[in-house]
């Protein structure tokens, strides 16, 4: 499997967390005010940068002098929230900035110069549960160093798809323990914030599971709410919903309804031309098409690429992979992802996609019946599902 962490992904989820709640329940659960006290430990000039979400939803971007080496940031926030702080520098510099939970409290931090991911926090129970995470984590990381240090440095696409399919164990890892801390703290902050990028791996069931188990005050918040449209999405591409029907022309021009297959089993092939283990499969997949596009009330295949910013790349692979079904472009919009709005053109966001390749089979009466490659089943489960819909 290849995950993916899309730019649209890493923006709603970096925008949108920690946004405060409307009800007032929760309003009243925390002060309106932190007040974080820090010192950078060998640097005592320069300028520190704090950005987080405050009390009216506005993102904040905050700034504060140095002054032997010690700063200090207030603003409002009524839950705690995740944030950004950074010292100014020419050149973006990963050694001296660090995410941690801003809280509604009396925090402080001591930083060291080049060495901010080390920072320890004090006056949050939010930010000290996801340190604790974080520690955890870091243990996994380093029994994996050189290959993720090359996975950082490697530039070629395929390359860098091919050592992260080498990370697996890396990944599996860093995975289960996030899942034991959601066991561990089920109505955390931390639990909330770290389920959306669990999306792209957990099961709908297991997913559906944490979220109810944060309990009615955290689905009250933007966040939990956030989490909640998330899971609705993903809902919506899984087996026993009705397939959300696209209109979109495809790679030769001509236009493609969705809703013109019914009366015949459709597989919406979710890929893209970067995409290694999508043009792995692919060979497996000319040979499922060709055995039963003719077959019983037959089947038609149809490829929808994550190639938007790239179309001379998807002709070329679907050229150079020799794919006889039809084809389409999923519809990325990355102003509107920008600006935060609605894309009703993008079928990825129709079907909850958020790794490739991602296989949906859909019945003949336009129901889905299987999901393949992300949470969902494996390829051997869609053969299967095949011969068994097709009498073998």
């Amino acid at each position: 499997m290849n995950k993916i962490f899309m730019i649209s992904a890493f923006l709603i989820l970096f925008h949108s967390f920690g946004q405060p709640p409307n009800d007032s329940k929760i309003e009243q659960q925390y002060p309106a005010t932190f007040h974080l006290r820090g010192k950078v430990a060998g640097r005592n000039d320069g300028i520190i940068f704090l950005n987080y979400t405050n009390l009216q939803s506005k993102r904040i971007n905050d700034s504060c002098k140095l002054v032997n080496g010690s700063f200090s940031f207030k603003g409002d926030i009524n839950q705690p929230t995740m944030a950004y702080m950074q010292l100014k520098e020419e050149k973006r510099n990963e050694l001296n900035s660090v995410s941690f939970f801003l809280e509604p409290s009396v925090m402080s931090v001591k930083l060291q110069f080049n060495a901010f991911r080390n920072a320890r926090f004090s006056g949050s129970k939010t930010q000290n549960e996801y340190a604790k995470l974080n520690d955890s984590k870091n243990v996994i990381e380093k029994k994996y160093q050189k290959q993720l240090d090359s996975l950082r440095t490697e530039k070629d696409h395929d390359k860098n798809a091919e050592i992260r399919e080498r990370l697996a164990p890396y990944f599996s890892e860093m995975d289960q323990e996030d899942y034991e801390f959601f066991g561990k703290h089920p109505q955390s902050y931390v639990t909330m914030f770290v389920m959306r990028f669990h999306v792209v791996d957990l099961p709908l069931d297991s997913l559906e599971m944490f979220y109810d188990r944060l309990g009615a005050r955290l689905h009250q918040t933007n966040d939990g709410k956030n989490l909640a449209e998330e899971i609705q999405k993903l809902r919506g591409g899984s087996p026993g919903s009705m397939a959300k029907n696209f209109s979109v022309k495809d790679i030769n021009g001509s236009m493609l309804n969705l809703s013109d297959f019914k009366g015949k089993y459709v597989l919406l092939d979710f890929w893209a031309s970067w995409c290694v283990p999508c043009r792995k499969g692919n060979p497996h997949l000319k040979e499922m098409y060709a055995k039963y596009k003719n077959m019983g009330k037959g089947i038609e295949f149809i490829g929808v690429s994550d190639d938007d910013s790239k179309p001379d790349a998807w002709y070329k692979a679907v050229e150079k992979d020799g794919l006889p079904w039809r084809h389409v472009l999923r519809g990325l919009d990355m102003q509107k992802i920008l600006k935060g709005e609605h894309n009703e053109s993008d079928i990825s966001e129709k079907f909850g996609i958020h790794s490739l390749p991602t296989k949906i089979l859909i019945d003949p009466d336009g129901k889905i019946i299987g999901r393949y490659g992300d949470a969902g089943d494996e390829g051997e489960a869609m053969n299967k599902k095949f011969a068994e819909i097709f009498g073998e």
